[in-house]
């Protein structure tokens, strides 16, 4: 939440300063940030060793005498990861859009803006099925060493698909070509 009101002060000083209205670049970087930083964190909470954790602490025999399977047990890990994931990122982020709705001086910039609330939600609910479901199966292959393995299974590719000038081949270069393709499209034929 810190990140998005660093941002929103940010725009309301281009707001006050500069007149500034449009601000889908603002809101880009703002929601880049908090995927990273909040998401982020989250993930490699999400990827830590749930499963040994559950069953040293007798939560797998509890739910087992409560009747449902451990499959049913990972399923929810991982359904739980990704709609964390989602609401961290997305929270601040749909909060930040609706400030620049709010101060954007017109009620037809003001409705431009609005559509950047549905581009940031689904954009978040994208990330959040990504990183969660990729931190639950590091979680799930690596346990003991499942951060480790979610750090690497991101960091690395997208270093090598950086130096080979592909950046897009890799989870973070995906996912920002995600932001920026839902945020252009719901700018739609906003000022640049």
């Amino acid at each position: 939440m810190l990140v998005a009101i660093v941002f929103a002060i940010l725009a309301l000083i281009l707001r006050i300063a500069d007149g500034v209205t449009w601000f889908p670049g603002l809101i880009e970087t703002a929601l880049y940030w908090i995927l990273w930083i909040a998401g982020g964190s989250v993930a490699l909470v999400a990827a830590n060793d749930r499963p040994g954790a559950d069953r040293a602490d007798g939560l797998e025999s509890l739910v087992a005498s409560r009747g449902a399977s451990p499959e049913a047990l990972a399923a929810s890990r991982v359904l739980a990861a990704m709609v964390e994931l989602a609401v961290v990122i997305g929270a601040p982020a749909v909060a930040l859009a609706l400030f620049t709705a709010a101060i954007a001086g017109t009620l037809e910039m003001a409705l431009r803006h609005l559509a950047f609330v549905l581009a940031v939600a689904v954009f978040a609910a994208i990330a959040g099925a990504t990183l969660g479901g990729l931190a639950s199966a590091c979680s799930r292959i690596g346990a003991a060493r499942g951060r480790s393995l979610f750090a690497a299974v991101v960091i690395v590719p997208w270093l090598l698909a950086d130096l080979a000038g592909r950046g897009a081949w890799s989870i973070p270069g995906a996912l920002r070509a995600v932001l920026s393709f839902s945020l252009r499209v719901a700018a739609g034929g906003g000022p640049a």
